[in-house]
């Protein structure tokens, strides 16, 4: 089988849904509450994603790191801001003890509201209830245009409204070195061979963009350096993320206006897997 025999594909049982077009793939989590499933390597990465583009990985689950030998990496690697999703209130998607480190509360029940597979373009929409105790409810609408090779990341936050929240959208990053303009909230890759990226927030009143050193674990016990990038904002419900990963050209604001206008189109065209 070829690369572009490969499809985008959906895996509702399993709760991963693949966005695929040639060397282009996102892999998005959208794993079931599921109270029957083996308790061990429980993350909390739900409505988080993984991103390849042309010959590597660029935004990538850190992994697991290790397990009962160090407690704090342990949790650090398992929590929701180690995740690329958004975190709410610097609080936990499903709560969990710190000594606990192979138990995990089934806060975040995921639903899936749609699902749709084109020629030209890919839409997934899901949520999440597990920042419910805080009254907010995430909501994350991905769309994939496959001819001009760019993902449109609209993530909603909703609720009771009458108190701000804290919100924070995590985007971890393969070892590589990322470069950004001075007074920018843009971010682009500075890969000297091969593919690079960018993203662009499209959404930026009140925005934030700090770029922190984390980790990356590719096998266990091992870990390396590697960029994290944290967008935020503090505000009331509602309040939105509207973020574009491109491999190419970035699109403009107003041509993004028009997909964001459009998506809930679309949507009426949905069928759920």
């Amino acid at each position: 089988m070829t690369m572009q025999q490969l499809k985008s594909k959906a895996f509702p049982q399993g709760g991963f849904y693949i966005m695929r077009h040639a060397d282009l793939y996102m892999v998005v989590d959208c794993v079931p509450a599921d109270p029957t499933a083996p308790s061990g390597h429980k993350h909390n990465s739900r409505l988080s994603f993984e991103l390849f583009a042309g010959d590597k990985s660029f935004i990538v689950d850190p992994g697991a790191y290790i397990y009962t030998a160090d407690k704090e990496m342990r949790n650090l690697f398992r929590s929701t801001k180690y995740h690329n999703t958004v975190v709410v209130d610097d609080k936990e998607q499903n709560r969990f003890e710190e000594d606990e480190l192979f138990a995990m509360n089934l806060d975040a029940a995921v639903k899936v509201n749609g699902w749709l597979v084109t020629e030209n373009y890919d839409l997934l929409d899901a949520e999440h209830n597990g920042y419910s105790r805080l009254n907010v409810v995430h909501r994350r609408l991905i769309y994939f245009n496959k001819v001009e090779q760019y993902w449109v990341i609209k993530d909603m936050l909703t609720g009771e409204g009458g108190y701000k929240h804290k919100f924070k959208l995590y985007f971890h990053f393969a070892p590589m070195a990322l470069k950004k303009e001075k007074d920018e909230l843009g971010i682009e890759t500075g890969n000297k061979t091969g593919a690079n990226i960018a993203i662009a927030p499209l959404e930026t009143d009140g925005l934030k963009l700090a770029i922190e050193n984390g980790w990356v674990s590719y096998s266990y016990g091992q870990k390396v350096e590697a960029p994290i990038v944290k967008y935020s904002k503090t505000a009331e419900v509602p309040a939105e993320f509207v973020t574009c990963i491109a491999t190419g050209r970035v699109p403009s604001v107003e041509e993004i206006g028009m997909i964001t206008k459009s998506m809930k189109e679309a949507m009426k065209e949905v069928d759920v897997e």
